[in-house]
């Protein structure tokens, strides 16, 4: 390769990939916590319950006013304290339940009115109480399934229908039973998938339409397997944000990918700060992301958080350079970089100098120094941040 060429492409590099940014906000007043319950509605977000750094499960309520960034407490949430649990907003309310306390598991259900900051309890599921499930809005519709008895994981599937307070059973997940999955909608389309079942964390992922009542496989995370992390949707894309790798372990980076329903792929983007994240949440207003709490490590040190960091939405596809497709993963990495499939790379560093060269699916950076390199692979070319 031209060393002009690389270099330029070195140059290039780093306002491409960081022309999208993370910016820490002020942090919510409570304690640091991970499983939280997040919604949005209208300007404000909202944080609720979650198991907080002392491992207790939680109960207080916060409310985030987007157009000054600003946290205040409202009154506590008048169910159970728990962690391990969800909401969702649909039509300017919020609806919460699921979840783990103290005795156990549970399947209550729970509407927020933020116009008169009341809670009502409504009808509870008939399924079998448990943690960690997925929950999502399609056809008007809230549907809850999978999760955890902590006996056993779950593929059951059911749908609320709002106007009635009634529950009805659905087709099962198709694939394992599992707990902690990825899950968001796109068009009244549910998607479901990851999560941790038996031994194994998966990267499969499956998509439910309400109008046939039936599932259908489709792409695979081209990455490792994952769980316990965040996800959302935004015009027509869904993402899954974070989480713990395979082995149940925190990965080196906080991996953010982007789904595209009508190219059935995934597509990687730039991760938040330092390692991954297990259990947080996250919340949508605007075309801003909010990223905030679960456990995080550093220097082999866990730390519960209450950290909120946002991203803007409205560039998360501007300036992607074309070589990152497919995307040479994790990036940046501190040790190994992963390559769609067995091949021969090359590694320049930025002078332009060869300086590793072999025929594998995985790259080990590991006694490189701190830097920008350009890895090549199958007609692929990508700049690669070694930290």
């Amino acid at each position: 390769m031209n060393k002009l060429n690389l270099l330029t492409i070195l140059l290039l590099a780093p306002q491409l990939i960081f022309s999208q940014e993370w910016n820490q906000i002020e942090e919510y007043p409570g304690l640091g916590r991970s499983h939280p319950v997040t919604f949005s509605i209208g300007d404000y977000g909202y944080v609720l319950a979650g198991q907080n750094e002392f491992d207790l499960f939680t109960k207080d309520f916060y409310r985030l006013d987007s157009n000054t960034d600003t946290w205040e407490q409202l009154p506590n949430f008048p169910g159970y304290p728990r962690g391990y649990s969800y909401g969702i907003a649909h039509n300017e309310k919020a609806y919460v339940g699921f979840g783990k306390f103290d005795m156990g598991p549970l399947n209550d259900w729970w509407s927020y009115d933020p116009a008169t900051e009341e809670w009502a309890q409504l009808e509870s599921c008939p399924c079998d109480a448990r943690l960690h499930p997925a929950m999502l809005e399609a056809g008007e519709k809230i549907y809850v399934g999978l999760g955890s008895t902590e006996q056993m994981d779950l593929k059951d599937w059911w749908a609320y229908d709002i106007d009635s307070n009634t529950w009805e059973q659905k087709a099962n997940f198709p694939a394992e039973e599992r707990h902690h999955p990825y899950f968001f909608s796109i068009d009244d389309i549910a998607y479901v998938g990851f999560g941790h079942g038996g031994e194994f964390i998966y990267n499969d992922f499956y998509k439910y339409d309400p109008a046939t009542d039936s599932w259908e496989q489709i792409a695979a995370l081209p990455a490792e397997g994952r769980v316990a992390g965040t996800q959302f949707n935004f015009e027509g894309k869904g993402y899954a944000l974070s989480g713990d790798g395979e082995g149940h372990g925190y990965m080196e980076t906080g991996e953010f990918w982007q789904y595209d329903p009508g190219l059935d792929q995934w597509n990687s983007k730039p991760p938040h700060h330092g390692l991954s994240v297990w259990a947080p949440g996250c919340f949508v207003i605007g075309t801003t992301l909010y990223f905030t709490s679960g456990m995080q490590y550093d220097d082999g040190v866990a730390y519960t958080m209450n950290d909120v960091w946002t991203y803007d939405l409205s560039t998360i596809d501007v300036e992607e350079p074309v070589a990152q497709e497919p995307a040479f993963y994790p990036n940046p990495t501190y040790d190994f970089v992963n390559l769609p499939v067995v091949g021969y790379f090359e590694v320049h560093d930025a002078k332009g100098s060869l300086i590793l060269m072999g025929t594998s699916k995985v790259i080990d950076l590991s006694k490189l120094q701190t830097g920008i390199y350009l890895i090549s692979s199958g007609g692929i070319t990508n700049t690669v941040i070694k930290k």
